[in-house]
């Protein structure tokens, strides 16, 4: 199978693709820019010992020559995990950081995904696209809102297109995984970067404490089991659609979700 994923510059995404690349499928690992694609590259050199069929180039999904990058590739699979966040209060978030958010996590992914279902049209080939959404996008967030609106987002847009394609075909498949909290470079950047932040209503400095106590308290440091529901929807040929881990933050989702929608 040859897979194409979206930020995998590290954590997630990455740790999926040398997962994908072990079991001996070819992998793209694509990155927002230039400087992270020599990065990567020079740690993918240092797995040239392993044999691994896995390669990386610069794919910013804003970008719509980039985004074409993709097309006559041949991909079996787009694994849709590039992604951004801002954490702010509604009342008071920059209008622009709150659309740069949907730019990146709805508009643009969305358009890739559009880029790659007609290539496999044009082409008459099978494909599989795969969404990575969030946890937080059921159960939004105080002060995570922007980012919870976007992976709320993609939840609806994934399951409207999943069924529009049942109509027309069964060569393309839609999957969904909505991964908990963990403890990520990424979260940290995105639940606790309040620093330019100024409220006038909120005591920023105490409620990110109160967040960051939590989020460590309930955040997995261990990205296998995430990891693990990615590859099985990558392999899996199955009706199933909606994958998410860690386990004991499922069973709070889907508390929240009998009890409080």
């Amino acid at each position: 199978m040859k897979i194409l994923i979206t930020g995998a510059r590290s954590g997630i995404g990455y740790k999926t693709g040398l997962t994908l690349a072990k079991l001996g499928h070819e992998v793209i690992l694509t990155v927002h820019t230039k400087e992270q694609e020599e990065t990567l590259n020079r740690k993918l050199e240092k797995l040239k010992k392993l044999n691994l069929n896995i390669s990386c180039f610069k794919l910013d999904i804003k970008d719509e020559s980039d985004r074409k990058k993709i097309t006559n590739l041949d991909i079996d699979c787009l694994i849709n995990n590039a992604a951004v966040g801002y954490s702010d209060s509604i009342l008071e978030i920059d209008l622009k950081k709150l659309k740069e958010n949907f730019e990146v996590n709805v508009f643009s992914t969305i358009r890739l995904s559009q880029i790659y279902a007609a290539d496999l049209f044009a082409n008459k080939r099978k494909g599989k696209i795969i969404f990575i959404s969030s946890i937080i996008g059921i159960i939004p967030v105080p002060f995570l809102g922007s980012y919870s609106a976007t992976k709320a987002s993609l939840i609806a847009l994934a399951t409207s297109l999943r069924k529009e394609l049942k109509l027309i075909t069964n060569d393309i498949e839609v999957k969904l995984i909505e991964p908990g909290i963990y403890n990520t470079g990424f979260n940290d950047y995105v639940f606790f970067n309040k620093k330019e932040s100024k409220s006038k209503y909120f005591d920023l400095e105490s409620i990110t404490l109160k967040q960051k106590k939590l989020f460590r308290l309930i955040g997995s440091d261990n990205l296998n089991s995430i990891v693990y529901k990615i590859v099985k929807s990558v392999l899996d040929n199955s009706n199933k659609f909606i994958y998410r881990a860690p386990f004991f933050q499922v069973i709070i989702t889907k508390f929240y979700m009998l009890f409080f929608r």
